[in-house]
Parts: structure tokens; sequence; C-alpha cells
């Protein structure tokens, strides 16, 4: 089913908000390029809500001293402990095998963004 959770222009580029659909606390971003991507808004590690964490890039090295920043504006970080979540999938950016959030399906119809559950 879908809900709808916002009007369009009130989630800008960069931006993510947190929406309650069905007794779920979800986290909906519109990315550097204006797609939208929503996922469940806990951390699976303890708990705390993503969307009071930050949305960024991360870092990934091949050598020590190297620093090479990746998907920028493309990762949730946690709050409390920066665990690091992929905003397109939901798999987190240490263990993408084993640790992921929900992810849900979001569009935008006639300036409204609606939410699948």
């Amino acid at each position: 089913m879908k809900y709808s959770v916002c009007k369009a222009e009130d989630l800008q580029i960069g931006q993510m908000k947190a929406f309650t659909v069905e007794r779920k606390s979800i986290v909906v971003v519109r990315s550097q390029e204006g797609e939208l991507y929503a996922l469940r808004n806990v951390c699976p590690h303890k708990g705390p809500a993503l969307s009071e964490g930050s949305l960024d890039g991360t870092c990934t090295a091949n050598e020590p001293g190297e620093y090479n920043l990746e998907k920028v504006g493309e990762v949730i970080k946690c709050p409390w402990h920066n665990w690091e979540f992929d905003i397109k999938t939901g798999c987190s950016i240490f263990d993408p095998e084993n640790v992921r959030v929900k992810t849900f399906d979001v569009i935008e119809e006639e300036g409204t963004v609606f939410v699948q559950v």
C-alpha cells in the first residue's frame, strides 16, 4: 500500500526527514541527484533514529595514509556510533552482506512523495 508522506517541495536535495507509516519509523532522503530513497529509520546496532544522523560520504583507502571520499551524499550515518548505510540499498558500508536496514519503494507523483509499505 502506498502512503503520502509529504509534499515534494518539502524535501530538498540533500535533505532527509522522518515519517511514521503503519507504525514504522521511515526516513526519506532526497539525494544530491534529486532521487528519493526510503529506509527504516532505526540503526540495527543500538536503535537510534538514522534521521538524527548525517548524510555524508564514506572514506576508503588502499594503503595507510590514503583517504578517498566516495559515495558523497549517499551514506546515512548513525548519530550514536557512526555506522554507515548506503541510502540506495540499505546495506552497511562495513559489512554489506550481513548488516543492512530495510528499504522501501518511494515515488514522487504530482508534487507528492509516497512511500510503499
